[in-house]
């Protein structure tokens, strides 16, 4: 006799599977929704393909966990907008079918994206054009968009975050001519992949108040403004304590260009522009290229906590680490704002310290008047402005040249308007910066293409001062054989916040990953054991004798 429970309990597990494998399909061709005879080849109710729904808001009200609604080619007027969450095995995805064509269009997209307090969505292979705006996320975790198009808006913040939840992803998509791109207030454990973000009024991209989450591969251009914002909640838009950005990766982007906005303004003094516009705490930068902006990085400080208007966004800049960029030929004559390679500036109320900068190249960048004085210094790669001053940053082993390659004034110091040649800076605060070099750092391309930058360009010539060049990054803490190592600064490394790969990194003549990070305790878990002695250099992995300067390990 059979086990009556046994079937019982087959029969609930194959209705629970059918439940969080369903398909169903929006078709705008049908007369009327389809009741499990849909027909996809004839796309009619002809067949016995599933469910199909002439709206799309219909199939969206009936999408459950696990749940693949996909839709077929055409031009849609109404927005995505899930009744319901998935989970989390069972997300509920919307898609295109089989790579045809969905186009969200029309005036009444305002936004063609609207989810509010759901997770586990994700949507892929979609367009949309000339849409009011893109997208309105609000406080939803584990949203994936992914290998869609989105281009022309005219509302503030295109693509739209608002007090996230955790894991938003957005891959692989192009996001093209809008206000702010995608501007990420809150949450944890983002990831923003290889996207390409054009042209935007204000900024591409922008985080606030964001932890834990990587910017990595992606491609930023826009000759109206800047590229990329980092900057903590403000007050006057987020109702708990402000919230830092904190424990951001930003990795191998390439940023640039973003100046030739001669007409833009209606013949008004354009605003300040630059490839990053920076306050951050305990971020990792590395490994990207900035060239063409009109400035590279400006490491800001403005506000006050409890201050009004946008702050505190730009009050907390500290313990960031700034490691083996490229920073080429920024700045451009005749703008406000211009260059140089990296600018610091902050005011009083500002926490702005600990900040290392590592490995970089700045090199043919430039400064002309009405950026930071009064008369033009195209030499000049570094620039303070008071109150900042060198005390409360690091330079060590960073490639820091004029374009002219001569022993120019390279670093100006706001407020006295007084440059320094790169060997009287160090000899002025030897505490601050050393070991630094000068030179054409010969990248592969004699002169690399500003219009449309090719990481390959940046590789460096074998006869490159810059080859094994570099500074480890750090330093091992006693000897030992384990899989537990204690170093010197654990900034500079990341285990990927559970959304990407931690780092390969090098000790002494060993490769390993880091599996996790305590940055209090300085303790990194490898994945396996290896044996390391006191004092043993700790570094990404390299190719050479040391690591290379520059953004791309060549030799």
């Amino acid at each position: 006799m059979k086990n009556p429970y046994l079937l019982l309990l087959l029969f609930f597990m194959l209705n629970s599977f059918q439940s969080h494998a369903q398909v169903i399909y929006v078709d705008p061709q049908l007369a009327a929704d389809c009741e499990g005879n849909y027909s996809v080849s004839n796309r009619n109710c002809s067949g016995s393909d599933g469910d199909a729904y002439k709206a799309l808001q219909s199939a969206a009200n009936a999408a459950i966990a696990g749940t693949q609604v996909l839709i077929r080619g055409g031009i849609y007027n109404e927005p995505l907008s899930p009744k319901n969450s998935g989970e989390e095995k069972n997300y509920i995805t919307f898609k295109n079918f089989d790579g045809e064509v969905v186009e969200f269009t029309g005036d009444l997209l305002a936004p063609a994206i609207w989810i509010d307090q759901k997770d586990y969505i994700v949507i892929k292979g979609l367009k949309f054009l000339d849409c009011p705006q893109f997208m309105s996320i609000k406080s939803s975790s584990h949203i994936t968009v992914e290998n869609c198009d989105f281009e022309n808006s005219t509302m503030f913040e295109s693509c739209q975050l608002k007090t996230m939840g955790d894991y938003f992803h957005f891959k692989n998509n192009i996001v093209k001519n809008g206000t702010d791109l995608l501007s990420i207030q809150g949450g944890s454990n983002h990831l923003v992949e290889g996207n390409t973000f054009h042209t935007a009024s204000h900024t591409c991209l922008v985080f606030m108040g964001v932890h834990n989450s990587a910017i990595r591969n992606n491609t930023l251009i826009n000759p109206i403004q800047k590229l990329l914002e980092i900057f903590a909640t403000r007050d006057r838009e987020w109702t708990g304590p402000y919230r830092k950005s904190e424990h951001i990766l930003i990795e191998n982007n390439l940023f640039g260009p973003n100046s030739q906005r001669e007409g833009l303004y209606n013949g008004k003094e354009a605003p300040a522009s630059w490839g990053i516009q920076f306050a951050g705490v305990k971020c990792i930068m590395r490994n990207n290229i900035f060239a063409g902006c009109e400035g590279g990085m400006d490491i800001c400080g403005y506000g006050k906590i409890g201050g009004d208007g946008d702050s505190p966004e730009a009050v907390f800049n500290f313990s960031n680490r700034i490691y083996n960029n490229t920073v080429y030929s920024n700045g451009e004559k005749g703008r406000y704002g211009s260059g140089p390679g990296v600018k610091f500036s902050h005011n009083s109320d500002s926490e702005f310290y600990d900040n290392i900068f590592i490995n970089n190249i700045f090199y043919a960048n430039r400064i002309f008047k009405d950026a930071h004085t009064k008369r033009d210094v195209p030499s000049v790669q570094i620039a303070f402005r008071s109150p900042a001053n060198p005390s409360e940053t690091r330079f060590y082993n960073n490639n820091i040249t004029a374009q002219s390659d001569k022993d120019e004034d390279v670093v100006l110091m706001g407020k006295e308007d007084k440059g320094y040649t790169l060997d009287a800076f160090e000899k002025t605060y030897p505490d601050y910066c050393r070991n630094n070099i000068q030179g054409n750092p010969r990248f592969i391309a004699d002169s690399p293409n500003l219009k449309n930058l090719d990481r390959g360009e940046y590789e460096l010539t074998k006869g490159s001062l810059c080859v094994d060049a570099g500074k480890f990054l750090t330093y091992a803490i006693g000897t030992a054989q384990n899989n537990v190592l204690k170093v010197e600064d654990p900034y500079f490394f990341t285990d990927g916040f559970n959304i990407v790969e931690g780092d390969m990194i090098r000790v002494g003549d060993e490769e390993v990953q880091v599996i996790s990070v305590d940055y209090d305790t300085r303790y990194l878990v490898l994945s396996k054991k290896i044996q390391w002695q006191d004092k043993a250099p700790v570094s990404l992995i390299y190719k050479g004798n040391a690591p290379d300067i520059g953004a791309v390990e060549s030799y």
